[in-house]
C-alpha cells in the first residue's frame, strides 16, 4: 500500500516538472523591438513587430502612438518544418518619425491569438533636436496610423516622394526616395515608364538598383518598388524638387494612367562661417593617409608618393589636398582613382593620387605632412586630418670618375737628366722658359670662389623670406594657380569626353581659387557680389551665369543632333577664364 502510494506521488510530481518544464520553455508569442532607442528629429526608426504562429492572428492594431508619426509599414513571413513541426512568425515593420524632442514611450499593446491575449512590453525612445528644424506635427492626430491622402483610399496604384532630411546643410548628402505603389492583383502589360526630377541646385548620385517589397496601405495589400537617390545640395537656400512622373501604358480595353508626386522643399543650411583658412569645401567624414614605395633611392630616380583620402560623403566632388612644394624634388601631377559604394544608405569610398616626386640632389629629406580640412555635419564643426612626416634617403646618382694616377718620375718629356750624381743642382735647369703665368687673384675663378658663399647666404635669406610671404599670402599662391588647374582640367574633360557635366566644377573651382572662397560657399548670388567686387564687368558675369546655365542644360537636355556641342561648350568656357583672368 505504500508502494502504491509512493509510485502515485512520484508520477504526479514528474507530470508537475514536465508541464512546469513546457510553461517555462513557450516562446514569446508576440514581441515588439526597435532597431535604435535614441534619434534625432531628422531621422526615423523601425517598429517591427514580431508574432509567432500566426494561423489565426490578423494584423495587429496598433495604439496611440504620441510623438511619433507612422510613414510606412511592411510585413513579411517566415515558415519553417523542423521534425515534422511547422513553425511560423509574420514581422510586422512600421517606420515611425518623432513630431517632438524629448523621452517618448512606444506603449504596450495587446493582440488575442487563438483565443488567448498577449502583450508587449513599453520601448522608451530619446528624441534630440537633430541639425536644422523638427518634423511638423501633425495638428491633432499624431498618433494615429498614417493613412494616405482621402483621393488615394481604395486606388490601385499611386506614386510618392519624400526626403530623408530637409535642412541639410550644403554639400551634406539626403536621400531622395521614389515608391510606386502597385494593387497586389494588378499587372501591366508594359512596364511603366519613370520620368525622374531633374535634381537642379543638387549633385545627384543613384545609389542602387530598385528594390521591392509588401505593403499596407489603407487597407489594401500593395507591391512597393521602391528608388533611392543621394542628393547633395550645391548652394545654400530653398531649393524644389520637381514632381517626378510615371507613366502606365494603356491596353487594349484601359487608357493609360499619369502619376506624379508632389514637389519637395528642401532648405539647404550655409556652412558655419569663420571657416579655417586652408578648408577649400569638402563635406562628409574623412580621412587621409600617405605612403611612398621607397625610402631609400637615388639622385634621378623616382619616387611615388601615394595619398589617399577616403570616408563618407561627396567623394567624386571632394577638393584635391594643397600639394606643398618640396625643395630639391620635381612633382609631377596624376589623375586621381575614385572608387564609391553606398553603405546603408550613405556614400563613402575613396580618391586615390598616385604623384610622381623626381630628386634632384642627393641628402636626407622630409617628406611633409598633408592637411585635410573638412566641415562635418554630424558635428556641426570643421574637422582637419592630416597624414605623418615621411623621410627619405638619396644618394647620388652616378659615381664620381676618378682621378688620374700619377706618373712616374722622369716620364714626362722635357725633364733635365742629371750627368753626374756627384754635384746636384739646386734647380734643375729647364730645357726652354715659359712666359710668366697670370697671378691668381687675376682668374674670375678665385673670385666666384670667394663669393660663392655670399651667394648662398643671400639666396637662403632670399628663399626664406619668400616661404614666409607665401605662408602669409597662400591665397596668393591659389590665385595664380588658377587658370594652370582650370586649363588642365578643361583639356582632361575634352580628352574623356564628359563635355556637360564637368563644367560647372571646373568653373566653381577655379572661381573658388581665385576668389579665396570655399567651393561650397559659391552660390549664385555670392559669385556675383563677389566678382562685381573684383571689378569684373557685368556683361562678363552675365556670359558667366550663361555657361552654367547652358551647362545645367546640357546635363538633362539631348543635344538635338549636335554631340560636339559639349566639347564646343568646353571651348567658349576656356575662352571665357582667359577674358576673367585679365580682370581678375
Amino acid at each position: 500500500m505504500k508502494t502504491t502510494s509512493k509510485r502515485i506521488a512520484s508520477l504526479i510530481a514528474l507530470l508537475l516538472a514536465l508541464v512546469t518544464t513546457g510553461l517555462a520553455q513557450e516562446p514569446n508569442v508576440v514581441t515588439a523591438q526597435v532597431d535604435r532607442n535614441s534619434i534625432t528629429t531628422n531621422e526615423s526608426l523601425i517598429l517591427s513587430i514580431t508574432v509567432v504562429d500566426t494561423s489565426n492572428s490578423a494584423a495587429p492594431q496598433l495604439p496611440p502612438l504620441n510623438g511619433f508619426q507612422i510613414i510606412g509599414s511592411s510585413s513579411s513571413s517566415q515558415i519553417s518544418i523542423i521534425n515534422g513541426d511547422i513553425n511560423s512568425q509574420t514581422v510586422y515593420s512600421y517606420r515611425l518619425r518623432p513630431t517632438k524632442t524629448g523621452e517618448l514611450t512606444i506603449p504596450a499593446f495587446g493582440m488575442t491569438i487563438n483565443g488567448q491575449t498577449y502583450s508587449t512590453d513599453p520601448i522608451a525612445i530619446q528624441v534630440s533636436p537633430g541639425n536644422g528644424a523638427p518634423a511638423q506635427q501633425p495638428s491633432d492626430n499624431s498618433g494615429q496610423t498614417a493613412q494616405p491622402s482621402a483621393e488615394l483610399k481604395g486606388q490601385d496604384y499611386f506614386v510618392e516622394a519624400e526626403v530623408s532630411n530637409p535642412t541639410p546643410y550644403v554639400g551634406e548628402q539626403i536621400t531622395y526616395t521614389f515608391r510606386f505603389y502597385q494593387g497586389a492583383s494588378d499587372f501591366f502589360a508594359e512596364q511603366p515608364h519613370l520620368s525622374p526630377p531633374d535634381f537642379s541646385g543638387f549633385w545627384a548620385e543613384k545609389q542602387s538598383d530598385q528594390s521591392q517589397y509588401r505593403a499596407q496601405a489603407a487597407g489594401q495589400s500593395y507591391n512597393v518598388t521602391e528608388l533611392k537617390t543621394a542628393l547633395f545640395p550645391s548652394s545654400a537656400g530653398p531649393i524644389t524638387i520637381e514632381a517626378a512622373k510615371l507613366t502606365i501604358p494603356g491596353g487594349f480595353f484601359n487608357r493609360g494612367v499619369a502619376l506624379q508626386t508632389k514637389p519637395i522643399e528642401v532648405n539647404a543650411q550655409p556652412l558655419p562661417p569663420n571657416a579655417p583658412p586652408n578648408f577649400t569645401g569638402a563635406v562628409g567624414q574623412y580621412s587621409i593617409s600617405a605612403e611612398v614605395d621607397a625610402t631609400e633611392g637615388k639622385v634621378n630616380e623616382p619616387v611615388t608618393w601615394r595619398v589617399t583620402l577616403s570616408g563618407r560623403g561627396n567623394i567624386n566632388a571632394a577638393p584635391d589636398p594643397e600639394w606643398p612644394e618640396i625643395s630639391g624634388w620635381r612633382d609631377f601631377d596624376s589623375q586621381a582613382t575614385i572608387n564609391t559604394q553606398v553603405q546603408d544608405g550613405v556614400m563613402e569610398g575613396s580618391k586615390v593620387y598616385e604623384r610622381l616626386l623626381l630628386p634632384t640632389r642627393s641628402g636626407q629629406f622630409t617628406i611633409p605632412a598633408l592637411e585635410y580640412t573638412y566641415f562635418d555635419p554630424e558635428t556641426g564643426a570643421y574637422q582637419n586630418a592630416a597624414t605623418a612626416p615621411i623621410p627619405v634617403s638619396i644618394a647620388q646618382g652616378d659615381a664620381e670618375a676618378p682621378l688620374p694616377p700619377p706618373s712616374p718620375a722622369g716620364a714626362e718629356a722635357g725633364q733635365v737628366e742629371n750627368i753626374a750624381t756627384d754635384i746636384r743642382h739646386l734647380k734643375p735647369v729647364p730645357d726652354h722658359l715659359n712666359a710668366q703665368t697670370r697671378p691668381l687673384t687675376a682668374s674670375p675663378l678665385y673670385w666666384m670662389a670667394w663669393g660663392a658663399p655670399l651667394v648662398a647666404l643671400g639666396a637662403g635669406i632670399f628663399w626664406q623670406r619668400r616661404q614666409t610671404y607665401r605662408a602669409q599670402n597662400a591665397h596668393l599662391a591659389r590665385s595664380s594657380k588658377a587658370r594652370k588647374k582650370a586649363r588642365q582640367a578643361l583639356a582632361q574633360a575634352k580628352k574623356q569626353l564628359e563635355g556637360y557635366s564637368a563644367i560647372a566644377q571646373i568653373l566653381n573651382n577655379y572661381l573658388a581659387d581665385k576668389l579665396n572662397q570655399p567651393v561650397a560657399g559659391l552660390t549664385h548670388q555670392s559669385r556675383a557680389d563677389l566678382l562685381a567686387e573684383k571689378g569684373v564687368p557685368a556683361d562678363l558675369i552675365a556670359a558667366l551665369d550663361n555657361a552654367y546655365l547652358n551647362a545645367e542644360m546640357g546635363r538633362y537636355a539631348p543635344d538635338a543632333g549636335d554631340p560636339l556641342r559639349g566639347q564646343n561648350l568646353l571651348t567658349e568656357i576656356d575662352k571665357l577664364i582667359e577674358n576673367l583672368e585679365k580682370v581678375l
